[in-house]
């Protein structure tokens, strides 16, 4: 068995045992009834057969990927996803079989299920060894679709392959929305050296793969959503640096305009990972309708964080001309601390909850956050992140607390002086120059300057 390396992860390759030959060997005769195609980071493998027969429409096809990928697709028709008919494939609810989807692809985008594709499993599909699937089909009406179609007398039929990251599916849903492919690229096929006697077309492994009647084009390896990490990356730090930030920055030191200054630069982040997420939104299917959780109280989120900036610009504007805090004040801090609240929740991935409300949380799961983005695993990295953050800043603002009081009971000086006992209680009469003139009578007022001059900008 060959094993090769798919990113970090080893994955098991294509094994003997899962071909129906078990040579070493395969000559002009052996293959002449099938193209054979391996993708070079040896994480897909392909093979094609076109009956010999003008009474039928039928293609034949064998498509093997390792258990380490999410999933595996080949296209039929073009070197390019539009106008081509995508054959993906991932593991079924048990993880013992292959669950095939036939969809149409219209751009860079994912393809959409058409029930209009016929295919039938053969025998042979299922999980082999334990390290491969494998999918033998029968495809009734492959040859020509709504959007496009084959040559079957073609000497270099184009054909794309896409393979997922690492990860396990698990869905018998042919509709179900997959993450974004990780190695794609472009091969020919040589459909008359393909065409023969019907049936499941055979790979047979050798120490290197050879690829029969078929011809690379294009690859790419790692290729990654920049778009959706770049989404991720900004609300982050927003919701999790910025924001909590210039509360700090008001707390701890009175600094209104650095407070100022904070908040513009979040907002303006804010504007650049909203734009990001409506655009990475629109590459797949589960979310280019815009009704999942996670979008929707992304967008109220949004709107919140417009709204608060403009309170506070306004609070700050009147309280420069009256020193006096306003009723804007309460609200632009409540829902500054709501739209923190909502902002770290709605970015939380599914994490495992109590086994009462387990069935309800994965129902509902793939609708929030990084579930949203098929990357479950961060979710325990930005849990990390808010246990280590908040506590970190209820600390110093307790701390500068304490400090304050401190600082403050320090600055009481004792002058010594005490009165006596039947004299506390009563008002200290006046002494110096100023005790002729006003021992007849009570203080006069004061002068009514306007209001304190430390009045806090602020509640």
């Amino acid at each position: 068995m060959l094993v090769f390396n798919y990113g970090r992860l080893a994955l098991a390759a294509i094994a003997g045992t899962l071909c129906m030959g078990r040579s070493h060997a395969q000559s002009t005769d052996e293959t002449a009834a099938a193209a054979v195609f391996f993708s070079p980071e040896r994480d897909l493998a392909f093979a094609l057969n076109v009956p010999d027969d003008d009474s039928t429409e039928d293609l034949y096809f064998t498509l093997q990927i390792p258990t380490g990928i999410a999933w595996g697709a080949v296209g039929l028709g073009s070197d390019t996803m539009a106008g081509a008919l995508m054959l993906m494939a991932y593991s079924s609810s048990s993880g013992q079989n292959l669950t095939l989807s036939p969809r149409l692809a219209s751009g860079h985008s994912e393809p959409v299920y058409t029930p209009d594709i016929n295919v039938e499993a053969l025998p042979g599909t299922g999980l082999v060894n334990e390290t491969t699937y494998v999918y033998n089909g029968r495809c009734g009406n492959c040859r020509s679709w709504s959007t496009g179609g084959i040559d079957v007398k073609s000497t270099a039929q184009n054909m794309l392959y896409a393979t997922g990251e690492s990860g396990d599916v698990r869905s018998d849903d042919v509709q179900f929305s997959l993450s974004m492919h990780f190695n794609y690229g472009s091969f020919t096929v040589d459909m008359q050296r393909a065409t023969g006697p019907g049936g499941s077309p055979e790979i047979v492994p050798t120490d290197e793969p050879v690829l029969v009647a078929a011809v690379q084009g294009e690859s790419v390896e790692g290729h990654k959503d920049k778009v959706a990490m770049a989404h991720a990356l900004i609300m982050i730090l927003c919701f999790l640096g910025l924001f909590p930030f210039g509360t700090l920055v008001l707390r701890l030191g009175n600094w209104v305009r650095w407070h100022a200054v904070n908040q513009g630069i979040a907002l303006v982040l804010v504007i650049l990972g909203f734009g990001t997420g409506v655009l990475t939104s629109g590459f797949y299917n589960r979310s280019k309708n815009f009704n999942s959780a996670h979008q929707v109280i992304g967008i109220l989120v949004f709107a919140f964080v417009i709204i608060q900036f403009g309170l506070g610009f306004m609070h700050h504007r009147v309280f420069k001309k009256t020193q006096q805090t306003t009723k804007m004040a309460p609200v632009h801090v409540w829902l500054g601390r709501l739209i923190i609240l909502l902002g770290v929740i709605n970015g939380f991935l599914f994490v495992p909850p109590p086994p009462l409300f387990s069935s309800i949380c994965r129902a509902n799961a793939q609708y929030r956050g990084f579930s949203l983005a098929r990357k479950p695993r961060f979710n325990y990295v930005l849990l990390g992140l808010v246990l280590f953050i908040f506590p970190a800043i209820l600390l110093l603002l307790m701390t500068k607390k304490f400090l304050w009081k401190w600082w403050n009971k320090d600055k009481e000086v004792d002058n010594g002086y005490k009165m006596e006992p039947w004299h506390q209680g009563r008002a200290e009469p006046p002494s110096g120059p100023a005790a002729g003139t006003h021992a007849a009578g009570p203080y006069p007022p004061r002068a009514d300057f306007g209001p304190p001059q430390n009045a806090r900008e602020y509640v």
